[in-house]
């Protein structure tokens, strides 16, 4: 997302080397898919070819101005006649707008190797335009690359207004596909752009987006360890370095707000400063109107899940959208080698064009009547939900304990650590004993702990980790490092504890706790759905720093000594939502259920998986709290 290319591949490479813990040799077995068949129905035929702009650049090569006079490049794939099939006079165009081309380079080229198509061949031979467009200093447009800010915001509206009215072969109706960042060009120009230029904007489909540029470089309130300057020197390289080939012009003006984003860059309060503010989508989401397929992985490790929380959830019930998360890494459905590769979705492309048909030609494909949201869990099975990453469920709940104990009904005493650099030097466990039956984990897992801290600051980290019953780490097929462990992680900054009623971080300013007096700290984890098996355990971690993620928490540096209440009177928990048993199972189409193959069709057992009561049962005589984040309970 925040990542050239090049660097995206410096940055898996770094994670693919970090040490990890002891993990399970074997894998979640792929599981025989079970449920309710879910097949697309597309409309549009693959019948025409691909006029690159090169044949006709007057017209397929454009410039649009901006407010402030900048120019905006855009260049448009049209469909082609192929063997005596004309397509019509007028089509949807469906746009990327990217910092990563140059001109003439396909920001989603054929894959070979794994089978998949090009974005700009595929929709071409199904009656749609598409349109590249550099943002603002990248490529061949002019400026200086603000990191999707107001400028760009606006730049993408202007784009797309081009598009939809005054693009000679517009019926005018436009769409936008792209991955990480070329998703949150999306989800900014659908929520903030000026409605009167982006009303032509119908569809989008954002995978792998940021909800807000903060997530990437924090979490509630604590910094990653030099990410948001790695980020910020990473798109200076691309967008302002003489010889580099995505930014042949313009050198001098794209230098020009590198002070500001360098600056912001260096802050490591962890605070939402104006900078961060400035680029946070999640308030424009209930003002889209396009309709909104929303995708991301739970073993994403560059654009983490927590955006998804706060952006997904608050789209208007009058604008359609439906949600798609799985077990895959910074990728699309179809396109993740390196997790599980069996459980690639076969079935992606036809989504795609299901959606555009529906929204871009107006033609019935049965959309509608998808699953609100499709999510897989740690075992790969499919189902139904009808929201994430609140899902309307039950409520579950696992008491800390003495002795590192999880999920005892009556607890008391406490436990101490200090913060330090490393989990090694300083952490508490906490492990339930083998469960009896599955448990099932799914949405935003709160680690809610009362504590007591010995200086006016200190970072928790917290580490939930799925063990098989023999005892290690469950991993995924085909991953390493971060991507492979059935695992999710969460920060909580001790000078950050304001409330998030909109379900994401917006403290401006540092607050000083007390020392010495218990104060409850909430720590969200990452949106994730394990399964814990029978005979396997749950592990919490709690930490200053945690080990064997690719995001490492910056420590406060205060070697702050925490002790964790577990009493009756001062109940700390991980706290979290079980799948809604009302929902039925998904069979999907994926690499090994090719075409002409049916789907399964059975109900399959959507029983509570709730570890036979464990997650159920009360604690001090306490049933499970709903936390506000977790939304209100469906049946």
């Amino acid at each position: 997302m925040l990542l050239s290319r090049s660097l995206v591949a410096l940055a898996c490479a770094a994670a693919l080397a970090a040490p990890v813990t002891a993990a399970s040799t074997a894998s979640a077995a792929d599981p025989l898919q079970t449920g309710a068949a879910f097949s697309p129905t597309p409309r549009s035929e693959p019948l025409y070819g691909t006029q690159a702009p090169d044949v006709d650049p007057e017209l397929q090569r454009h410039r649009v101005e901006a407010h402030d006079g900048t120019s905006l490049y855009v260049e448009t794939w049209l469909p082609a006649a192929k063997d005596g099939r004309t397509p019509p006079a007028k089509v949807p165009t469906v746009l990327v707008m990217t910092p990563y081309v140059s001109q003439g380079v396909e920001e989603y080229p054929a894959n070979e190797a794994g089978g998949t198509p090009g974005l700009i061949e595929y929709l071409n031979a199904r009656g749609y335009a598409v349109a590249q467009h550099h943002v603002r200093g990248t490529g061949e447009s002019g400026g200086c690359l603000e990191q999707t800010a107001a400028d760009q915001i606006e730049d993408g509206a202007r784009v797309v207004e081009y598009l939809g009215r005054d693009a000679p072969w517009s019926n005018g109706s436009v769409g936008m596909y792209g991955v990480s960042y070329d998703a949150e060009t999306q989800i900014s120009v659908a929520g903030f752009g000026d409605k009167a230029k982006t009303k032509y904007l119908k569809a989008i489909i954002p995978a792998a987006s940021v909800g807000a540029q903060y997530d990437w470089n924090f979490m509630d309130g604590v910094p990653y360890a030099g990410q948001a300057m790695l980020g910020n020197v990473s798109y200076l390289t691309v967008s302002a370095a003489p010889g580099q080939e995505l930014a042949p012009q313009h050198y001098p003006e794209k230098l020009l707000c590198q002070p500001e984003v360098m600056a912001s860059g260096a802050d490591v309060l962890g605070s939402k400063t104006a900078y961060w503010q400035e680029r946070e989508y999640r308030p424009g989401a209930p003002d889209v109107t396009a309709a909104t397929l929303y995708v991301h992985g739970l073993r994403d490790f560059n654009v983490q899940p927590i955006t998804v929380a706060g952006w997904f959830d608050r789209l208007p019930a009058t604008t359609p959208h439906k949600g798609l998360f799985g077990v895959w890494n910074h990728a699309l459905p179809f396109r993740h080698p390196t997790v599980e590769p069996e459980w690639v979705r076969d079935d992606w492309m036809p989504m795609v064009t299901a959606w555009y048909d529906r929204y871009l030609k107006g033609l019935p494909t049965g959309v509608e009547d998808w699953p609100e949201v499709q999510v897989q869990a740690s075992d790969g099975q499919w189902r139904e939900e009808p929201e994430f990453p609140s899902t309307g469920g039950p409520v579950g709940h696992l008491g800390l304990g003495p002795e590192g104990s999880l999920g005892a009904q009556s607890v008391d005493g406490s436990t101490s650590y200090t913060e330090s650099l490393t989990e090694a030097e300083g952490s508490a466990v906490f492990e339930t004993a083998p469960v009896d039956a599955p448990l099932h984990l799914t949405g935003m897992p709160v680690l809610d702990l009362w504590l007591t801290t010995d200086r006016p600051d200190g970072h928790v980290s917290a580490r939930i980790d799925v063990l098989g019953p023999d005892g290690e780490v469950l991993t995924h097929e085909g991953a390493t490092g971060a991507q492979n462990m059935h695992s999710t992680f969460g920060f909580r900054s001790l000078q950050h504890l304001e409330p998030m009623p909109e379900g994401y971080f917006v403290q401006e300013d540092v607050v000083l706790p007390p020392t010495g007096t218990p104060i409850r700290v909430p720590v969200r984890f990452q949106p994730t759905d394990l399964v814990v098996p029978k005979g396997g355990q749950l592990r919490v971690t709690v930490a200053g720093a945690i080990d064997n993620f690719t995001r490492t928490p910056q420590p406060s540096g205060t070697f702050s000594t925490i002790t964790l209440l577990h009493d009756c009177e001062h109940t700390s928990a991980l706290r979290f939502l079980l799948p809604n048993p009302t929902m039925p199972l998904l069979d999907v189409r994926e690499t090994d259920e090719r075409p002409g193959q049916p789907l399964l069709a059975a109900t399959g057992d959507t029983s509570l998986a709730d570890g036979a009561g464990l997650a159920t049962a009360p604690v001090c005589g306490k049933a499970p709290e709903r936390l506000p984040g977790f939304g209100a309970a469906r049946t």
